[in-house]
Order: C-alpha cells, then structure tokens, then sequence
C-alpha cells in the first residue's frame, strides 16, 4: 500500500528545500562577490553541508538557542536570520544583522535565537553549553544547538562543555558537522578517537551518526535530541557526515584534495537529492520546484543590490554596543564624533 505524506509533512519538506536552495544560492554569490573584490574581510563557503543546516534548525523552536562557526552562513539562515541582513553584514552596511561589526565568520541575531557564528575553533560550544544552563536556571524548555566542525573535535572547550553538559543534563545538542578536513589536515591524522560517537557516548551523552546529506536523517536526530532535552533527559550528539565543495576558506582553492573524492562527493549533492525525493514522494513537482528556486535566486539578487546601495557605518558606530553603562557609552560616542 502506498503511502502518502500528510500535509503537514509536505509543508515542511518544502519549506526545508526552499531554505537549502537560499543558502546555495546566497553562499554562490558570497564566493563570487569576494572574489570580485566587493567583500570585505576573510570568508569560509558552506556549499555542500546546507542539509546539516536546514535539517537540525528545522527541528528546532524559534525560541531555541544555536551558535556557529566561521563557516556559518548557513547555519544561521537556517535559523532564520535573513538573507538581506546578512547579505549586508558581509558588505559591513550599517544595515547588516550585525550592523558592519560581525563580518562573515561573526553573524548574530539574538532575536532569532543566534548567539553568533564564530572565527574561533569550538569557541561556540561552551556558549551553547551557557545559554542551555541559562535555559535550566529560568525554568523554560528551551535547547542549544551548536554547529562544530570536525577539526573541533580535538579542542580543550569542546571536552569541557560535554562534560558539563552531561554531568549537570543540560538541554544541548551537539551538532558535528564533519566535512572529514580540519583546514587542510584529513581526519586520519588528527582525530585520534576512531569513532567519535562511542567517544560522545563515554560521557553519557546520546549520541548517534547520520548521513549529513540526507536532509531528514539530519531533522529526525535533532527533533529526537530536542525533544529528550525538553524532557530532561539531557544533552545529544549527532555526528553528521558531508563535505564542503570548497577549500577552507576561498583564498584556498582545495585543489590538493584528491579530484576523484571531490567529485564523487558533489554526486552527493543533498539539494538535487532532496529534490527527487520530493517529486517521488508526489510532495510537489518539478515546475513548482523550479518557482521556488527562481524565487530565491531573485531575493538574493535583491538582497545584494540593496546591500550595495546601502549606508557604511559611521566611525563612533564602533563604541556602540560596547558599554553597559549607557552615560559612558554616550559620552565615548561623542568623543569619537568627528
């Protein structure tokens, strides 16, 4: 007997593929404008990893928590950060999410439940281990999401903050996004823990492995680790496997990478996959896809030539922000008026 998906689940896969496309297509652009000249400051590409995104904040409320790494573009759109703020936060226009002071590897959105993408390696996972601590002490449901990468695996903070986590059953989900490359150094010679998943599971954290590029192996992992959290049963570890298109960053052009992985992993490629699943399922056919993607492409095109039309930040805008004393922060502004 075939079955059929209710409208509910249709709804979603849509929702989840629209916002896979609107990474892709905000991330190619990113790539092009950098390498034009027209992007300020440093820049790292997530095509190749959207499913990990839009499948683990699908699974998330908009109240929850989530933090990112330098590699973040897509992680926090998925959480809903706007492609127009943070089209204009790469441009550093007063009218970035950020308003010029995050750049690329720092977009932040606490509106939206984004504490922040950030340059440092397995900085944002003590931050996520904080704000689901913070979530513990106001007695809300709320969970944190982090998104690491798999170099952060070996890092001091990230030992400490699953240990905390587990010891005092915080509502966390670590989120591993594992492209198999710490910067340019394969997991074979860094990782010295085989299996990352029987390591979570050592500090008595759920933990289980998915296919990073199938969208909804990603969204079942985190709605269950979401759901254990708000129920008190503690933080989750999802281990998901993918691979970025690019090199570390984009002045790196990953070409030392052997040719035969990288294009056997773009046949991979989560969005087309995605795609024939939907059109299999009956959710949708092929020129409503075509429509969501012509739309996407659109706003982001729009998205770039507001960002570019747009207001640089004035020079006292740099001690905005910055004071908790609002009379000193006054008069530091002033100061720095020209």
């Amino acid at each position: 007997m075939k079955t059929t998906l209710k409208d509910e689940a249709k709804a979603l896969w849509l929702n989840m593929y629209r916002k896979m496309v609107r990474i892709r297509y905000f991330e190619r652009s990113a790539y092009e404008l950098y390498t034009a000249g027209k992007l300020p400051g440093f820049m790292h590409i997530s095509i190749g990893q959207e499913a990990i995104s839009v499948g683990a904040c699908s699974a998330l409320r908009p109240d929850d928590y989530m933090t990112s790494t330098h590699r973040g573009h897509g992680d926090t759109i998925a959480k809903g950060v706007s492609v127009e703020a943070a089209m204009a936060e790469l441009f550093g226009k007063v009218t970035g999410a950020c308003r010029a002071k995050g750049g690329s590897m720092h977009i932040a959105d606490f509106g939206k439940g984004v504490l922040g993408a950030n340059g440092i390696v397995a900085a944002g996972i003590p931050i996520a281990v904080g704000a689901a601590l913070s979530a513990i002490y106001r007695k809300t449901d709320q969970v944190a999401l982090c998104f690491f990468g798999d170099g952060a695996i070996s890092s001091g903070p990230t030992h400490e903050s699953m240990n905390m986590a587990a010891l005092w059953k915080l509502p966390v989900i670590f989120v591993r996004q594992n492209n198999l490359y710490a910067e340019s150094t394969s997991l074979a010679n860094y990782q010295g823990i085989p299996d990352v998943v029987l390591w979570a599971e050592s500090y008595g954290i759920a933990a289980v492995r998915v296919d990073g590029n199938d969208i909804l192996e990603v969204h079942k992992a985190t709605k269950s680790a979401a759901k254990r959290a708000r129920q008190g049963g503690g933080p989750s570890f999802v281990e998901c496997e993918t691979y970025r298109w690019y090199g570390h960053n984009i002045g790196d052009p990953g070409t030392w990478r052997p040719k035969e992985e990288i294009e056997a992993w773009k046949a991979k490629d989560p969005i087309p996959r995605f795609r024939g699943l939907i059109i299999r399922k009956g959710v949708a056919q092929d020129n409503a896809l075509d429509e969501i993607e012509a739309e996407e492409k659109a706003r982001i095109q729009e998205a770039i030539a507001t960002a570019e039309s747009a207001k640089p930040p004035e020079v006292h805008a740099a001690l905005e922000d910055v004071y908790s004393d609002l009379n000193l922060g006054a008069q530091a502004i002033k100061g720095a008026r020209p």
